[in-house]
């Protein structure tokens, strides 16, 4: 089998390329052209290619190179902050690019299976709590809207022409390589910290929240269950089910501190818009067969150990 795991050298997309690698599935990973490719993605079988998703004739020129059977579709400006600062960037990648694939399997290899990573934060302040798909879209910020937008053109392509689409709607992922979550970036300064005199200072920002967080390996199973065994046209959380208390997740990654540190709140580390709480139903997702494998005291500690000994990591 054939796959294109677009931003297949970022940190979900490397950890999808690995895993489908491992399974014998011929991968080609792209990688934004202006930048070095990142992430483990060294194997027999898999090709890294450079690819800019909002320039047209290089998604064709992929896809028609690739002829895949199914495309993982990651690439895209995934940070909720830089969002703010450039809105039309994030919409010019998130949706437009994947408009661009969609022509492109629309018009000439309609039968690939497209798998398109959204967000859990299309729904905003959801008025239901764990949150199933079926919950109204009320995103609170540009990446997140350019996410529902991509999503609902995903759900269209499907219905007009019969595309093959499953749409993720994806919580919180951690693991050891990820940039800009909190428990990375908790982590990171933990490990930086370790090494320094007093006083050790942990900044911060909001802390008095809950997410739905999991291990991106337990994420990436789930993905391939959803292509594998869901249905097309439907969208899927790909989350734990699970509400993780923030300040929970700093006091255990202190608890593995080798050295004593405060903790300081900043205001440049407050989001515009943060909701309180993020939790998705999963009973959908758990309908395929699914359920989380990895403890996340051990994902929290994988991913300290990484920033601990950073050439070793990802």
């Amino acid at each position: 089998m054939r796959a294109l795991v677009t931003g297949g050298t970022g940190f979900l997309g490397s950890y999808m390329t690995r895993h489908l690698a491992g399974e014998g599935v011929e991968v080609t990973a792209t990688h934004l052209p202006r930048l070095e490719p990142q992430g483990a993605t060294q194997a027999p079988n898999v090709r890294v290619a450079p690819l800019d998703v909002t320039d047209r004739a290089q998604v064709e020129r992929i896809v028609a190179e690739v002829r895949p059977d199914v495309i993982y579709h990651f690439a895209g400006q995934a940070f909720v902050i830089p969002s703010w600062e450039d809105p039309a960037g994030t919409y010019a990648t998130n949706l437009t690019g994947t408009l661009y694939l969609l022509e492109e399997l629309r018009h000439h290899f309609p039968t690939t299976r497209f798998a398109f990573a959204g967000s859990g934060t299309e729904y905003g302040d959801p008025p239901r709590i764990p949150t199933p798909e079926d919950s109204p879209l009320r995103p609170t910020s540009p990446y997140a809207s350019s996410k529902a937008g991509a999503d609902l053109l995903c759900y269209q392509y499907f219905r007009s022409f019969e595309i093959p689409v499953f749409r993720y709607r994806i919580f919180g992922t951690t693991g050891p390589g990820k940039r800009g979550d909190s428990t990375n970036d908790f982590a990171s300064q933990i490990a930086d910290l370790e090494r320094q005199p007093d006083p050790r200072v942990l900044r911060v920002g909001n802390l008095d929240k809950q997410r739905d967080i999991q291990d991106v390996r337990d994420a990436v199973r789930a993905m391939v269950a959803v292509v594998e065994h869901g249905a097309p046209g439907e969208a899927y959380n790909i989350a734990s089910g699970v509400p993780r208390n923030v300040r929970s997740n700093l006091d255990t990654l202190l608890s593995f501190a080798r050295a004593p540190i405060r903790v300081e709140s900043v205001p440049e580390r407050m989001r515009l818009v943060d909701e309180p709480i993020h939790l998705a139903d999963v009973s959908k997702l758990r309908g395929l067969g699914w359920s989380p494998q990895i403890p996340f005291d051990q994902t929290l500690r994988d991913i300290l150990e990484s920033w601990r000994h950073p050439v070793a990591a990802g």
